[in-house]
């Protein structure tokens, strides 16, 4: 989950906590399997571990977004 720059930390924490609850929910779980989605594990939640995703597909993609040249 993202949310706009210069959100308060308070408020990010308040998200981050809601979001961790609603995924360990059972009835959450079962219905975003359902539908395909990837759950993932209590370590890679949370604001951190969202902020590292971010840096390492930006790191893995601009490199191959770049070699492929502009798109025409």
């Amino acid at each position: 989950m993202f949310a706009p720059k210069g959100t308060p930390k308070t408020i990010l924490d308040k998200l981050t906590d809601a979001l961790d609850r609603a995924l360990d929910d059972t009835n959450v779980r079962r219905r975003l399997a359902e539908i395909a989605n990837d759950i993932p594990d209590k370590s890679r939640r949370g604001q951190m571990a969202l902020q590292m995703l971010v840096k390492s597909e930006i790191a893995r993609w601009t490199p191959i977004i770049k070699a492929a040249g502009p798109m025409n």
